[in-house]
């Protein structure tokens, strides 16, 4: 009994091992100047996003999920135009408005309720960590939690985001998503 006990204590930590140390696809975007590793091979995408000011292009990397604890990894870039913007956004108080609006713009979306809000210095730039809950139908009885970074480089808004179950809060490949994700400089 102990010996089988032994055996599958043993299983159980090589299994998660293994988990951990599987080859994460390195996406290098040289054109939005961001560097991210998926689990897998992610589905690039290019959209228009309509905003009170106008329309604006958003390239995202999106990778859903079937053996994961996360349901969904995404990343997006954003480039506004400077004439949104009609007092710049030198100061720490402007940038602070359009991560705010963000903020309350994703929120809004998702019908979902802000659990945390963090203002955060990445790199040098200004942006937010969040976590957003989101309930399922009644019938159903499940939470997910959306869980972002969210920085703001001059007129460029980039955001790497998770989504999972709330059960899976503290997730391993969400930790390794968010520290694999890094700005780099590239020649214009």
């Amino acid at each position: 009994m102990v010996k089988n006990a032994f055996l599958l204590f043993l299983f159980a930590c090589v299994s998660t091992l293994t988990a951990q140390n599987k080859e994460w696809v390195k996406v290098k975007d040289t054109v939005n100047a961001f560097v991210v590793e998926f689990p897998a091979q992610p589905q690039k995408g290019v959209e228009d996003v309509p905003t009170v000011k106008g329309s604006v292009k958003m390239d995202s990397y999106t990778l859903q999920t079937v053996d994961d604890d996360i349901l969904i990894y995404m990343t997006s870039f954003t480039k506004y135009p400077k004439s949104f913007f009609e007092n710049g956004l030198d100061t720490f108080e402007e940038q602070n408005k359009v991560l705010n609006g963000n903020v309350q713009g994703v929120v809004s979306n998702t019908k979902g309720t802000l659990v945390s809000d963090k203002k955060i210095t990445f790199n040098g730039y200004n942006g937010r960590g969040i976590v957003i809950e989101l309930n399922s139908t009644p019938s159903v009885n499940v939470v997910y939690l959306v869980q972002m970074k969210i920085v703001l480089v001059d007129y460029n808004l980039y955001l790497a985001q998770v989504i999972y179950e709330k059960k899976n809060a503290g997730n391993i490949n969400a930790k390794r998503f968010f520290e694999s994700f890094e700005l780099i400089k590239v020649k214009q």
